[in-house]
């Protein structure tokens, strides 16, 4: 069954017109039952009272029960192409990202943070449909874009996925660090600058290896997220 973003209000919710709309599609009636989320982390069973093309609502059934994750995945990605995005975002959000951090590099794609706000309806779009997809309750939060040194000193405890780290594997590093928030920083198509990877280091970041092979920017971010969540 899928699950629908919901404005929940007591024992009352309401969706919006595309919530609406997607109830239509799927041939949902005055009196289903359905699955709905706040966004913010609790999920719900309910029960449809009136439906038009425009809008939806019903009533509270029970809270169902959603266990929050052991870690918060904090991702800092450098920017890359716009289609690798979007898959980042869409496969990281079903991984357990918990929030997107853009981050510009030596080597990002500028062009990527240009019109920054006209962008972000979009990416939210693609983390709500990645959050019904896989039936998470807590869509993640996308943050404005800041240069990496200022990422740095934000991000604690964090590590670096970087393809010069032979010897230290990212599963070898995170079993190091307690449950709760980390930060995971993967560079640009191109990799990080020599000089960025010695910035990392003069700030305590730690280097991580992800395996022999060297991935794609937006595949080495999901092979960190999966890694994070064991």
């Amino acid at each position: 069954m899928p699950q629908y973003l919901a404005d929940i209000s007591g024992e009352n919710f309401t969706l919006c017109q595309d919530e609406a709309r997607h109830l239509k599609v799927a041939r949902s009636r005055i009196g289903d039952d359905i699955k709905i989320f706040d966004g913010k982390g609790k999920k719900f069973s309910a029960r449809i009272t009136a439906l038009t093309d425009k809008s939806a609502s019903g009533i509270i059934n029970a809270e169902i029960f959603s266990p929050a994750p052991e870690r918060e995945i904090h991702l800092y990605f450098s920017a890359i192409s716009r289609p690798a995005t979007e898959d980042l975002l869409d496969k990281c959000t079903q991984a357990g990202a918990y929030a997107f951090h853009p981050v510009i590099s030596a080597r990002s794609d500028a062009d990527l943070l240009k019109k920054w706000d006209s962008k972000l309806p979009r990416w939210q779009s693609i983390l709500l449909a990645a959050c019904k997809q896989c039936e998470m309750p807590r869509i993640p939060f996308v943050y404005p874009p800041v240069d990496l040194k200022t990422a740095m000193k934000a991000a604690m405890p964090a590590i670096v996925c970087y393809e010069g780290e032979r010897t230290k594997s990212i599963i070898d590093a995170l079993s190091k660090i307690p449950n709760g928030a980390v930060a995971i920083f993967i560079g640009p198509e191109g990799g990080y600058s020599d000089e960025e990877a010695k910035t990392f280091s003069a700030a305590k970041i730690i280097p991580v290896s992800l395996g022999i092979n060297i991935l794609r920017a937006e595949t080495a971010a999901l092979a960190a997220c999966w890694a994070a969540m064991q």
